[in-house]
């Protein structure tokens, strides 16, 4: 059976929270279904690209995140709970596809996406070079009143995690989840931090994901193993019974023959 192309693709801004099962997916999350040709052959960078034209988005100016959520059962008696995963690179998205296709038979991304900071060079009048930021990300409000966006609607903080801005938090629309009504305001609330914070912050960030992604891929594949086993018990238990059955048979038939 060749592998499926389509993706059911949600903007998952907000429609994401945490409950005893797990995670847990808002029932009025949107979604797109889209085809993806040949998706195993697909390099991560592609799929990214891809994503982003879905939902409009400018790679100058965007960061997304795609996440995909597995089901783990600790316990066979036990429903399974759900975990989000981040897709961060080309293994980690062969991965997505295998699992999900082998065990839920469906492709469901989760994606997210959050604006850049981006710095402008410009020239004085003295010819000395000037760094100016992105017009569109304004600094922190003087007179410490919350910031509203151009809507004239008071923002909400969003937490920036691409490579640039890890950790920094941002005022933004509170329509940043839906990319048809954001009006791109967003007001930087943390000061930058220095570029060996930063560093470090990528380094452990990228180490617990690929971690986490390990430890959930050994997971599945350990419940698997769990399935295969009780199966092969069963079946076992089976030939057991039909053995015990068929002996007091084959005990009358030597009695006669004696």
């Amino acid at each position: 059976m060749s592998m499926p192309d389509e993706f059911m693709i949600h903007a998952a801004e907000g429609k994401l929270s945490t409950g005893p099962g797990g995670t847990l997916v808002s029932p009025d999350c949107p979604f797109v279904v889209k085809r993806l040709a040949d998706p195993l052959n697909k390099s991560f960078e592609q799929v990214q690209r891809w994503i982003m034209e879905i939902f409009q988005l400018n790679e100058e100016t965007h960061e997304i995140t795609l996440q995909h959520i597995l089901y783990v059962r600790n316990n066979l008696l036990a429903p399974p709970s759900t975990v989000l995963i981040d897709i961060i690179g080309d293994d980690s998205w062969r991965a997505f596809l295998n699992v999900a296709w082998r065990h839920v038979g469906a492709f469901i991304l989760f994606v997210t996406w959050s604006a850049k900071k981006t710095t402008y060079v410009s020239k004085a009048i003295d010819g000395t070079t000037v760094a100016d930021e992105d017009p569109a990300v304004t600094d922190e409000s003087d007179d410490g009143s919350w910031p509203t966006c151009k809507h004239d609607k008071p923002c909400t903080i969003e937490t920036l995690w691409d490579s640039q801005d890890q950790g920094q938090r941002v005022y933004c629309c509170p329509l940043f989840g839906d990319f048809k009504e954001d009006c791109g305001f967003t007001q930087w609330l943390d000061k930058e931090l220095s570029g060996k914070a930063t560093e470090h912050m990528n380094y452990l960030s990228d180490s617990v994901d690929s971690l986490q992604q390990q430890v959930d891929i050994l997971k599945c594949e350990l419940e698997e193993l769990r399935c295969r086993h009780q199966k092969r018990s069963l079946g076992e238990a089976v030939i057991s019974l039909g053995d015990e059955k068929t002996r007091p048979s084959q005990i009358r038939r030597l009695a006669k023959g004696n």
